[in-house]
């Protein structure tokens, strides 16, 4: 049981992680040139997760900007706002799920104790 709390605990935390990078990301999504983020979850030996932050390279797409001296091509965001709001359901969900985790590992501990004395 306590193996459970300690995996929703890292889950938790992954989901947290994804969550501030999403959020990184919407907040940049006007910034020209700006790369995206994302989270990958990597399982650990000893149970849980570790999330690995990966920025995403490829080139965004271009405009023609009219700046004083004249016409040049500007790169904007890489950003999706549609893949972000994906991104963040996954989250809140995941988010959930461990937080479920958690109070059915309490419950039983709680059984447990009630069984012993």
């Amino acid at each position: 049981m306590i193996g459970a709390i300690h995996s929703a605990l890292s889950g938790l935390t992954a989901f947290s992680t994804q969550i501030d990078v999403t959020a990184h990301n919407v907040a940049n999504v006007m910034t020209n040139e700006f790369k995206r983020s994302r989270t990958e979850f990597v399982a650990v030996e000893t149970g849980g997760v570790l999330p690995v932050i990966q920025k995403n390279e490829s080139a965004g797409p271009s405009i023609l900007n009219n700046t004083g001296y004249g016409p040049a091509q500007l790169e904007l965001s890489n950003v999706d706002l549609g893949e972000e709001a994906i991104n963040l359901i996954i989250s809140q969900r995941g988010f959930e799920a461990n937080l479920q985790t958690i109070k059915t590992a309490d419950d039983m501990l709680g059984s447990l104790l009630d069984i012993k004395k």
